[in-house]
C-alpha cells in the first residue's frame, strides 16, 4: 500500500510539474507577441510623426531590452 501511494505522489508530482512547465512556456510566448507588438506600435507612432526619433530611440531599446531577456 505504502508503494502504491508513494508511486501516485510521484506521477501526480511530475504531472504537476509539466503543467506548469507548459503554462511558464506559454507565458513567455505571450509576453514575446506582446512586446513585439508594443514595439510595432512604437514604430508606426514614430513613422506618422507622433514621437520623436530620440523617444523613439530610447523606447525602443527598453523593449529590445525586455525582448532579449525574455527570449
Amino acid at each position: 500500500m505504502l508503494i502504491t501511494y508513494l508511486i501516485l505522489k510521484l506521477t501526480l508530482q511530475s504531472v504537476l510539474n509539466e503543467c506548469n512547465r507548459l503554462a511558464g512556456e506559454q507565458q513567455s510566448k505571450e509576453q514575446i507577441l506582446w512586446l513585439k507588438s508594443r514595439l510595432l506600435k512604437l514604430r508606426l507612432d514614430y513613422e506618422r510623426g507622433r514621437i520623436t526619433e530620440e523617444d523613439f530611440n530610447v523606447m525602443q531599446s527598453e523593449i529590445l531590452k525586455s525582448l532579449g531577456g525574455g527570449a
